[in-house]
C-alpha cells in the first residue's frame, strides 16, 4: 500500500505539488494523469527520494519517507522519463547485476531474478550486447527489468511507452498486466490514452499540483467515447442557432459569412439526426470533419467540469 499523507512542493511562491492526499491499493495499476507542468514528475521524484517534500510524508508499506527512508527506498522500483535509466556500455544482464548490487540483492536470488526478466522482456538473445546499441524498446525493457531487480513493492514508470514500436508497446503493456496481478502497486504516467485505458484500474488526475480526479478506469473511458465533429456551414440566424442549441451538445463559433459547429455525441448514429436538422433548416454543409479525442481534451473537460461544480456548489450554497 502506498499513501501520500497531505504531499506538498513548492518553489519559490510556487506551489507545484500542493496537500496530495491519496491512499493506493496492492493490486491498483494507477494512471497517473495530468496535463503538462501538472506536477507528475515531480510527484514521482518526490516518491522516489530524487526530490525533498517541502511538507507532508509518502509511505510504502508502512515505512515513512521521512522516518525510515532506507527501508521505505528498498520497497521502490522507478523507470523515469527518458532513456538513461541504465548504463549504454553494460550489457542487459550487467545492468541487472549492478542495481541487485546497490540494492543489496544475494547473488542466488539476482540469477533467478535476471533470467525471469531476460525471458519476460524476450531478451534472450540481447542479454550481452552492450545497451548502447540496443533499440529504444530494448532499452526500455531493460529498464523496466532493472527497476523490478529488487522486488520492489511500489513500481513507478514515468511515460514507459514513449518513443517505442507498436510491438514494444504491446510486449510492456502485457508483462505490466501480469505484474500487476502480484502484491505491488504500480503507478503509470503516460500521455498514451490507450495504453493507459487498457491497462490500468484506476485513474488520478492532477492539476496546478492539486488532485481534482480519482476514479476508476470506467470513468475515463466514459470521457473517451465521446465523439465530436466539426461542421462549417453558411452564418447561422440567432433563432435558428438556439433551436440547435437545445437539440444538440454542440458549441458554435460564427466568422463573417460562416458558422463553425462542434458537436458532441455520445453514439456515431446521432450524426444523421443533426445532419437531417441541417437539410430540413436548409442549411448546406460546406466542410465537416471528424475529431480525434486527445488526452489533453479530456483533462480539459475534466477539470473544467470539476470547476463549475465547485462554482455551482458555492453559488447555491450563498
Amino acid at each position: 500500500m502506498l499513501i501520500y499523507n497531505m504531499l506538498s512542493k513548492k518553489y519559490k511562491d510556487k506551489r507545484v505539488v500542493d496537500n496530495l492526499d491519496i491512499r493506493i491499493n496492492e493490486k491498483d495499476i494507477v494512471g497517473f494523469l495530468g496535463p503538462n507542468g501538472a506536477g507528475k514528475t515531480t510527484t514521482i521524484k518526490m516518491s522516489c527520494g530524487l526530490i525533498t517534500p517541502t511538507s507532508g510524508d509518502i509511505e510504502c508499506y508502512g515505512y515513512s519517507l521521512k522516518e525510515h527512508r532506507n527501508h521505505y527506498l528498498k520497497n521502490i522500483g522507478a523507470v523515469l522519463e527518458g532513456n538513461r535509466n541504465i548504463y549504454w556500455k553494460l550489457s542487459p544482464v550487467e545492468n541487472m547485476e549492478y542495481f541487485a548490487g546497490i540494492k543489496g540483492i544475494g547473488r542466488k536470488k539476482v540469477k533467478n531474478q535476471i533470467d525471469k526478466y531476460i525471458e519476460m522482456f524476450d531478451l534472450k538473445e540481447k542479454r550481452n550486447i552492450e545497451c548502447g546499441k540496443l533499440s529504444r524498446g530494448m532499452q526500455q525493457k531493460v529498464a523496466i527489468s532493472c527497476s523490478l531487480i529488487h522486488d520492489p513493492k511500489v513500481l513507478f514508470l514515468d511515460e514507459p511507452t514513449l518513443g517505442l514500436d507498436i510491438h514494444s508497446v504491446l510486449l510492456i503493456r502485457e508483462t505490466l498486466k501480469q505484474l500487476g496481478e502480484e502484491e505491488r502497486v504500480i503507478i503509470i504516467t503516460s500521455h498514451d490514452l490507450n495504453f493507459i485505458s487498457s491497462l490500468c484500474n484506476r485513474i488520478i488526475i492532477i492539476n496546478n499540483g492539486l488532485k481534482v480526479l480519482d476514479e476508476n478506469i470506467g470513468f475515463l473511458k466514459n470521457y473517451s467515447e465521446d465523439i465530436i465533429y466539426i461542421i462549417k456551414t453558411k452564418r447561422i440566424g440567432e433563432n435558428l442557432k438556439k433551436d440547435m442549441q437545445r437539440k444538440f451538445t454542440i458549441y458554435i463559433k460564427d466568422y463573417e459569412d460562416t458558422s463553425e459547429i462542434e458537436i458532441m455525441l455520445d453514439s456515431e448514429n446521432k450524426i444523421h439526426d443533426f445532419l437531417h436538422f441541417l437539410k430540413i433548416n436548409n442549411i448546406n454543409i460546406k466542410d465537416m470533419y471528424k475529431v480525434k479525442i486527445e488526452l489533453e481534451d479530456i483533462f480539459t473537460k475534466v477539470i473544467n467540469n470539476r470547476e463549475n461544480n465547485i462554482l455551482t456548489t458555492k453559488s447555491s450554497s450563498d
